[in-house]
C-alpha cells in the first residue's frame, strides 16, 4: 500500500476564486495609494498653511508693540502647527510607500493567480 499522500491541486473555480480576490486585493491597494497621496497633499497644503502664518505673525509683531506678547504665542502656535504638518507629511509620505507597496505585492498576486488559473484550465483541456 502506498502511504505516500497525493498532493491535491486545486480546482479552476478556486483558482478562479482566487485570481478575482487578488484583482480586488489589488484595486483596493491602488485605493490606499490614491488615499495616500491625498493626505500627502493635505499634508504639504498645511506646512504652507503653517509658513504663512509664522510670517503673520512676524508681520503682527513687528506692526504693533502692545501686541507683542499676542504676535508672540501666534509665531509659537504656527511653530507647533509647522511641526505638526511636517509630522503629518512624513507619516503620509510612509502610507503612500506602504500602500504602493501593497499595490506591488497584490499585483504579484494577481498575476500568479492568474497564471495558476490559466495553467490549471490548460491541463483540463489536455485531460
Amino acid at each position: 500500500m502506498d502511504k505516500k499522500r497525493r498532493e491535491v491541486e486545486p480546482t479552476p473555480g478556486v483558482l478562479l476564486g482566487a485570481w478575482r480576490a487578488a484583482e480586488r486585493d489589488t484595486i483596493a491597494a491602488r485605493n490606499a495609494a490614491k488615499v495616500a497621496a491625498l493626505a500627502v497633499a493635505a499634508a504639504n497644503a498645511a506646512e504652507e498653511t503653517a509658513d504663512a502664518c509664522v510670517r503673520a505673525a512676524n508681520a503682527a509683531l513687528e506692526s504693533a508693540v502692545q501686541e507683542t506678547k499676542a504676535a508672540q504665542l501666534a509665531k509659537k502656535s504656527a511653530g507647533f502647527v509647522g511641526e505638526a504638518a511636517l509630522s503629518a507629511t512624513s507619516s503620509a509620505e510612509g502610507d503612500q510607500a506602504r500602500a504602493a507597496q501593497a499595490v506591488t505585492v497584490a499585483e504579484a498576486a494577481e498575476g500568479d493567480a492568474r497564471e495558476r488559473f490559466h495553467d490549471a484550465e490548460s491541463r483540463a483541456r489536455e485531460d
